[in-house]
């Protein structure tokens, strides 16, 4: 299998992403996918595995929990706050 994009994935909660980062299955050639692998590693330590990844930008991410709530995270200095929710 070919490395591929985060947007490329078929699962793109914390778990789905972490464990494309550990197989080697990702890209990781952009700096967006960069911050979204090492989000997705934030949220990993923190037991949030099932969160499903938004979008990313250059410095943060944003994630949907289950209930619908939407959180940024940033993975420089691992904070994590709420966004909102539906």
């Amino acid at each position: 299998m070919f490395p591929q994009r985060i947007d490329d994935l078929t699962d793109l909660s914390v778990q789905g992403i972490w464990e494309a980062h550990l197989e080697g299955e990702l890209l990781e050639a952009d700096v967006v996918d960069q911050v979204a692998v090492r989000a997705a590693g934030v949220l990993a330590e923190k037991g949030h595995w099932t969160w499903m990844f938004q979008a990313a930008t250059e410095e943060l991410t944003t994630w949907q929990d289950l209930h619908w709530n939407y959180w940024i995270v940033d993975p420089n200095n691992g904070c994590i706050w709420e966004w909102g929710s539906l």
